[in-house]
């Protein structure tokens, strides 16, 4: 449907604009302020790398669905590991909304995670971290379950294809949705914000998943910084999101009704 399309290429644009942005202001101005790379910056290099992983969604069975009217270039699932013949690996994975996705449920969920923690502590001084970190958890939840619905409904520009029934919004409908989506997404709002977090609570400004960089020699430790941050994105993102995703949905008996534009080939 045309209004379907319209909203399709405004969630693209939009996107776009998100990760411009980020690239904007977490690499670029850092890098010219300071002559170094944030950890904000690493973390969205990072996100752009691990939307690579994104193929691993469907690496058993068609769990996620791609609408073919999405900018893309194909999908590169049968060059993944353990991706088995019988799924299929033709579909459209959607490179304009796709890779900012990677970004901002990433770094930016961390981000609003962060300025949580601040709050809480602010308004209550006593509240200890797996209260704060739970309020994270459960407010990235409600976050990811209404933005994704917006976009299922509004645009169609992905969806459910498979689904476990009992974990299951709206089962056998083409707006299905799995409730498990935005507990994994929560999770790794959470991982990201207690990196984030870790950083900000160091004295010396160095997060967690960097420590040890210093027994490196001088001209490598800017390089091994930035790939500490792309392994623990590509980790959490993997056991976090992509294994749990795949273990809940492949053996689910809820079937999307789909148009013939978001089916495989």
């Amino acid at each position: 449907p045309l209004h379907q399309e319209i909203a399709l290429r405004v969630i693209e644009a939009a996107s776009m604009v998100v990760l411009l942005s980020f690239v904007g202001f977490c690499v670029i101005k850092p890098l010219r302020r300071d002559g170094r790379l944030s950890l904000d910056g690493k973390f969205v290099i990072a996100g752009c790398f691990a939307a690579v992983s994104d193929a691993c969604l469907n690496l058993y069975s068609y769990l996620f669905a791609w609408n073919a009217h999405s900018v893309n270039f194909g999908v590169w699932a049968r060059f993944m590991p353990f991706h088995l013949e019988r799924s299929s690996s033709r579909y459209a994975e959607g490179v304009l909304w796709g890779v900012p996705m990677y970004v901002y449920f990433g770094l930016g969920a961390g981000m609003i995670g962060c300025l949580w923690i601040g709050f809480l502590r602010r308004r209550f001084p006593d509240i200890t971290n797996a209260t704060a970190y739970s309020v994270v958890l459960v407010s990235s939840f409600f976050e990811g379950l209404i933005l994704e619905n917006l976009i299922i409904r509004v645009s169609h520009a992905y969806g459910y294809a498979q689904t476990n029934e009992y974990l299951t919004l709206f089962p056998g409908s083409g707006y299905q949705y799995p409730v498990y989506e935005s507990v994994l997404t929560g999770l790794l709002a959470v991982a990201f914000t207690y990196v984030r977090m870790s950083a900000k609570e160091s004295p010396d400004g160095v997060s967690c998943i960097e420590r040890g960089f210093e027994r490196w020699r001088p001209g490598l430790q800017t390089p091994v910084r930035l790939l500490a941050v792309c392994g623990f994105s590509a980790a959490a993102l993997l056991f976090i999101y992509h294994l749990p995703f795949n273990w809940l949905g492949v053996g689910g008996l809820s079937f999307a009704d789909l148009p013939s534009y978001m089916r495989p080939g």
